[in-house]
Formats: structure tokens, sequence, C-alpha cells
């Protein structure tokens, strides 16, 4: 299976993209309650009966961000830390659940497929991922989960709670494989979501004998073997693109399937390239 990743796209643009992309044949959305789009893939869900499909043909996959990207929330500011004045005057499980009623309302659904902690914010994952877990249990979300999670936060929630995430999204390339962390989300059947993973192909980091030889073996692209490399891993990836040509592209990925030896010369370009660092706002990512 393969997905789209939405940012930045807004509006009629989200909204088109959705929907070309659905007729394509892509049914899996990710998306941000901090991105701005949630509306735009509200708009494409009241469209879908023209292009013959239901809200229940597509996966709608959002996340809980420590700010607020909706003007008319009533939670203004930013959550999850404890310098937040906000912290000190709502619960985390008011907070999480404001969030969900208006990605729902956003998005012009009742559930949602999935749900993700966006980031491991200090101090307040596993009470993030205990109401998580209630929104399931009430039928609110199908499915929840974590994005840019390492191993020992995916077990700090797991020891807390007994409850193994569905999925974990994170940023992986042949030069960052993460090779460890995807291991052991296969160990536990957490399944790992990749965003963005022809980026660094974009900014021209992967350019290699190894997928330039497999590009003419199979004649596919560039992205097409990198797409591939990430499903033959285990992975789930997101590309993401507004681009009919590319979405087409993109997709046409389930005619063949790399060997063991093609995926081991593609990782083995790695050097444990890292996209997103350290930061004072969200230590040990």
């Amino acid at each position: 299976m393969i997905g789209l990743g939405t940012f930045p796209f807004q509006g009629r643009v989200m909204a088109d993209m959705v929907l070309n992309a659905s007729k394509i044949g892509y049914r899996l959305f990710d998306t941000a309650d901090d991105y701005r789009g949630e509306s735009g893939i509200g708009l494409a869900v009241s469209e879908l009966d023209s292009i013959g499909l239901t809200r229940e043909d597509l996966f709608l996959q959002t996340k809980i961000s420590d700010n607020n990207a909706h003007t008319d929330e009533p939670l203004k500011g930013i959550f999850f830390n404890p310098n937040s004045k906000f912290m000190k005057r709502h619960t985390v499980d008011e907070i999480v659940r404001e969030k969900i009623a208006t990605s729902l309302r956003e998005m012009k659904t009742n559930y949602l497929d999935s749900l993700l902690i966006h980031y491991p914010f200090p101090g307040y994952i596993v009470d993030i991922w205990k109401v998580m877990i209630e929104l399931k249990k009430e039928g609110l979300v199908r499915y929840i989960g974590v994005s840019n999670f390492h191993e020992r936060h995916i077990q700090k929630l797991i020891d807390a709670t007994n409850v193994v995430p569905d999925i974990n999204e994170c940023y992986i390339s042949p030069i960052g494989t993460k090779q460890t962390l995807v291991d052991y989300c296969n160990s536990i059947q957490c399944l790992f979501m990749t965003y963005s993973p022809l980026m660094d192909m974009a900014a021209g980091r992967v350019q290699s004998e190894p997928i330039n030889n497999l590009t003419e073996k199979y004649r596919k692209s560039v992205a097409q073997i990198i797409l591939r490399w990430n499903i033959d891993r285990g992975c789930l990836p997101l590309p993401k693109t507004k681009n009919v040509q590319r979405l087409q592209e993109n997709f046409e990925v389930f005619d063949f399937e790399l060997t063991g030896e093609e995926v081991d010369a593609i990782s083995s370009l790695n050097f444990d390239y890292q996209y997103i660092v350290e930061s004072k706002t969200c230590p040990e990512i």
C-alpha cells in the first residue's frame, strides 16, 4: 500500500489533490492538526460522490500537535509544554478531545481512521496516549499511533498502558534507514509509515550507482525505486505531490519487486542521516 502526504496544501488545492489521487487509487491521506489542511480534506470528502466514492473508502489520518492552527478552536496556544499557561488551566484530556472534535468537524467525518501523536512531547506522551486509548474504545478513532518516536518513547507507552501503537510514522531514506527502529516496530507489529520518502532524492542526496542501475533494470524512475525500497522493507511510504502525473507515477510501484540483495544495496547508502535534530522544545526526538 502507498499513501499520500498532504502538507502544506490547503483549501481547494488540497481538495483537488485528494480527489485526483483518489481517482488514481490512493486511499490513505495523512495530515496533522497544525498543517491547516484538514478543511481541504473535508471539502474533498464532501465531493467524493462526484467520483463514485464514499467517506468509508478513504483512510484519513491526522496528528495531535503542540499548537493550534484552527482559528475557531476554543483552546488557543502552545500545548504539552510545562511552561505553557494552557497546561495550567486545562487537562490533557480536555485539550486532546477538543483537538479531535475540531479535526472531525474540519474533515467532515464522525470518525478518524488513524490518530497519531505528532512528536514525543516530553512529560506528556503517556497522558496523551491514555486519552487516545479511550477515544479508540469510544469509536472515534480506529487506529492509534505515534510519529517521530524512537524505541524508548514507544516502550514508555507500552510499559505504562500495555497498549502497542498501531503505527509509527517517521522519516527514513536510503541515507537514513533507521534499520534498528524499523526492526523494532516490525517485532511489535507496529506499522512503520515513512513521510517525505522522496525528499532526499529531490535534494540530490541519493543519486547513486545502485539506484541508477535499478532504474535501468526495471525501467522505473528513481522515485519509483525508492518507494518500492520502502515497501519491500515492510514500510508504508507517504510521498506528497499535487502534480497529477507524479501522483500516477508514484502509484505505479506494484508491478515489480526488489530482491533482497537490491534492498540491501540501496540500504548500504546509509550514513545515519537525521532529518529532525534534537531541540529545546522537543528534546530526545
